[in-house]
């Protein structure tokens, strides 16, 4: 199974859904807001935009990939994951000062909030087991809500804000009840990667799929609070507990589905799904600065009373350059090998 689990096409599929997702919804943000604030909640932008908050679920399981991807990577290797966590991270604060400015520089977002986890998931594996990982994702996202009560006269406190979230513009992706998600990710890959009945294993996963989105509904949580004051405020990074079984369940539903429908499909090494999956790192940094830059550009010529085709521009274009720079990522940093030759010496 484990080559299968390296080879795992579904997973490419989810991940491009996903990364499109991130896309459509980061270009859309950019370009209804002025700062990411709404300035006129009547009109039909904001109105359209509250209709499909759900659709934010498709961006929210992204913790469960890194989660997954964690699993297939060197996990065990502690040094190798803080060496991780470190580059991403840095990646992050960099992404932070050349988007929004000096003052954002460390702004807590969720390059930073994977690296914390990532090095929690390697240490957790290498002093106990599995086992633990899941029982502090199931405790992470039970209490996320009495915790962030308990600590909100802490949350002014940096510290304290990236385990509990903030109230501010500064505090993104914070450990409660995120890092849930990635744990259970992780324990969604070390099953599916002993599961011997994979029929079994692929009906199993989209019936609690089923389930976990219907609690949400049920519960009226599965779509967060547009709040046109801030449209990532805490209404969306701090959810309430049925938005985040609606992600882990939309995250089951997608993967099952997907290990359904192309189990046998061969992926272009270039095509859309293969380089968005393999380069969304790159496409993340890159969308997040060119998507709030050119949305500057397309707001100045396109008002927002202007004609509403326009607002087509950016996501159309962020589509395909992001497709180029996963394309490019794959070939400049993952075919790149160093070849030594050795000769006997006389």
């Amino acid at each position: 199974m484990m080559n299968q689990i390296k080879n795992w096409v579904a997973l490419d599929v989810v991940k491009f859904i996903s990364v499109l997702a991130m896309i459509l919804i980061h270009s859309h943000f950019v370009l209804i807001t002025h700062y990411y604030r709404i300035t006129d909640i009547s009109g039909f932008f904001y109105r359209i935009t509250e209709k499909f908050m759900f659709l934010g679920l498709f961006v929210m399981i992204l913790p469960m990939l890194a989660g997954v991807v964690l699993k297939i990577y060197d996990y065990f290797n502690i040094k190798k994951i803080i060496g991780l966590a470190i580059f991403i991270s840095f990646l992050g604060f960099l992404m932070n000062a050349f988007t929004w400015g000096p003052s954002y520089v460390f702004s807590w977002n969720v390059l930073q909030f994977l690296g914390l986890s990532f090095i929690l998931i390697s240490f957790l594996m290498n002093y106990f087991s599995v086992r633990e990982v899941f029982l502090l994702s199931l405790l992470v996202l039970i209490f996320a809500g009495p915790i962030r009560n308990l600590l909100t006269e802490f949350g002014n406190i940096y510290l304290v804000s990236i385990f509990t979230g903030a109230d501010n513009q500064y505090i993104f992706w914070p450990f409660f009840p995120w890092f849930s998600l990635v744990g259970f990710g992780f324990v969604f890959a070390h099953i599916y990667e002993k599961y011997s009945n994979a029929v079994r294993f692929n009906i199993t996963t989209l019936f609690m799929g089923s389930f976990l989105v219907l609690t949400a509904v049920l519960r009226n949580e599965a779509s967060p609070f547009l709040d046109p004051k801030y449209v990532w405020g805490p209404s969306l990074f701090q959810p309430k507990f049925g938005f985040v079984l609606a992600a882990i369940g939309l995250f089951f539903i997608l993967i099952s589905t997907a290990n359904i429908l192309f189990n046998n499909v061969k992926l272009n090494k270039y095509g859309i799904i293969n380089s968005y999956s393999k380069g969304i790192l790159w496409i993340y940094l890159f969308q997040t600065f060119f998507s709030f830059y050119l949305s500057v550009v397309i707001k100045a010529y396109f008002p927002m009373n202007g004609p509403r085709l326009a607002y087509f521009i950016l996501p159309i274009v962020m589509i395909f350059l992001s497709w180029y720079v996963g394309a490019m990522s794959i070939k400049l940093l993952q075919e790149k090998k160093l070849i030594i030759t050795l000769k006997k010496l006389r």
